[in-house]
């Protein structure tokens, strides 16, 4: 039977071809909020350049109806959101709609309106990305782990397959103690965050009259703080669904026992370290309480555990910077104790 490090450096490795997946989406998801705060700065920008004066614009002014060109460009604009807008809220689109048959809209209005569509059109892609992700994760996690126990026991069987419809089903369910799922989140709770900050700052900044630069950098301030904690959402929920992807493999393959492997370094959370080296049946698994995530970015992951099986592990030394191999079955304490205290 092989020894602990070697699974632990087997799970490792898929738990790395995962981290590079989740890593990949996120490095798109943060280009497509850098274009989302720069089409919204050029609105702003335009929207500037149509209304004020060299001394600003006042609230008053701003609250202005739009006429003639100018509301004809608003209505133009609107109905191409309209004719782009597949991936958008159908609750959006209505409002768009309604936007487009107004007759009366103040300035200030169709600003927050162009404002707001950048973020509906955003948070439309985040979520069909994410979405994409997750259930790849989710697959890719039971299957390479599926691979991982039987190449590791020079063994093969007939495996279970997964089910689409049962991996939307695994997407849609809450885990989390809010009750929300990952798309509820962004929608219900991410979104109209954002849109309220962006909303609120425009009007602040009209009302004490700030230059046009100013809001600009608050609004690139806000995008950025959504991009983080967008991150830890994908870092996260990724976390979650490759190890139910693992999990229900290890039922699959009737492995009986797991052990809690954290990260050995100085950034390992306190609740990561109390967990590392523990054993626990696969009954008694639950993801979030004594399998990971376990926290917010939580990097620790769950090996096979075989009775007698301890011989090394890699650490991080963090005097040196180098890794070094320490007995398996030392926990976290023991290799903080030695390493870093």
């Amino acid at each position: 039977m092989e020894t602990s490090e070697y699974w632990l450096k087997r799970t490792l490795r898929v738990e790395e071809v995962l981290n590079h997946k989740t890593i990949e989406y996120y490095h798109e998801l943060e280009k497509a909020y850098r274009e989302a705060a720069r089409e919204t700065e050029k609105e702003i920008a335009k929207w500037y350049a149509r209304f004020a004066t060299e001394n600003g614009i006042t609230l008053n002014e701003a609250k202005k109806l739009l006429m003639g060109r100018d509301l004809e460009a608003f209505r133009m604009d609107v109905n191409e959101y309209i004719e782009k807008g597949s991936s958008l809220d159908p609750q959006w689109v209505k409002q768009l709609e309604q936007a487009s048959a107004r007759v009366h809209i103040s300035r200030l209005e169709s600003l927050k309106l162009q404002m707001q569509q950048q973020v509906e059109n955003l948070y439309g892609y985040e979520i069909d990305l994410f979405d994409k992700l997750l259930s790849d994760i989710y697959i890719d996690g039971y299957y390479r782990t599926g691979h991982m126990i039987q190449t590791g026991f020079g063994v093969g069987s007939t495996f279970a397959s997964i089910d689409p419809a049962r991996v939307e089903k695994v997407l849609a369910k809450p885990w989390t103690p809010d009750g929300l799922n990952f798309s509820e989140r962004i929608w219900g709770k991410h979104r109209p965050e954002l849109v309220s900050r962006l909303h609120t700052g425009l009007t602040q900044s009209i009302i004490r009259g700030e230059d046009p630069q100013k809001l600009i950098d608050k609004i690139s301030k806000e995008f950025n703080v959504s991009k983080s904690k967008a991150g830890n959402l994908v870092m996260t929920e990724s976390a979650y669904f490759g190890n139910l992807g693992q999990q229900e493999c290890y039922k699959e393959l009737d492995v009986e026992m797991q052990q809690f492997c954290a990260t050995l370094d100085t950034r390992t959370s306190e609740i990561c370290r109390e967990m590392d080296g523990k054993v626990f049946k696969s009954t008694d698994i639950q993801i979030g309480v004594n399998a990971p995530p376990l926290h917010c970015r939580c990097r620790s992951c769950m090996v096979p555990y075989f009775e007698g099986n301890t011989t090394e592990r890699a650490a991080r030394d963090p005097k040196t910077g180098r890794t070094v191999m320490v007995p398996g079955n030392m926990s976290y304490k023991e290799w903080y104790a030695q390493f870093v205290e």
